[in-house]
């Protein structure tokens, strides 16, 4: 399953806004840069997007887990580094669940739907209303299709 994310190497694949490289880029994100990372600005998503963040919020007083910043720079060190497998795509002949929200401003769909042209055996699944968090947006049906899937 890849979820929100590429094989890396996309050939013309669209850059991020401005917006959302100057939010990525900051040190430390506060409460109200996230639904702009996550959401697309409608009202319903933006919604969604708040209640997930109050789920999380929950979660993590409970556990006390952070991910700080050097676990963002990281990441972000990491992505910037990686090559991908963009050319191998056609040696995997398993099933692969492709997912995406088609309002994603860190990983534009349109990866998404470049590698259900490479991927022998993909299913793709873009959710219209949604970004980089429709899993998050849309728990109960991605679940689903997950599920269905992997059945």
């Amino acid at each position: 399953m890849v979820a929100g994310s590429s094989a890396g190497g996309v050939p013309h694949l669209p850059a991020p806004p401005a917006r959302t490289q100057q939010t990525v880029g900051k040190p430390v994100n506060d409460y109200e840069d996230f639904p702009c990372l996550f959401f697309p600005e409608a009202e319903e998503a933006r919604a969604a997007g708040l209640a997930s963040l109050r789920r999380l919020d929950h979660r993590l007083k409970t556990s006390g887990a952070v991910a700080g910043p050097d676990a963002a720079r990281g990441q972000l060190q990491a992505i910037g580094i990686f090559k991908g497998f963009w050319e191998r795509q056609e040696e995997l002949t398993l099933p692969v669940l492709v997912a995406n929200g088609a309002h994603d401003v860190m990983i534009h769909s349109y990866a998404t739907c470049a590698m259900s042209q490479r991927l022998p055996n993909a299913k793709v699944i873009l959710y219209g209303d949604a970004g980089h968090g429709f899993l998050f947006q849309h728990p109960g049906g991605f679940a689903h299709e997950v599920n269905r899937f992997l059945s």
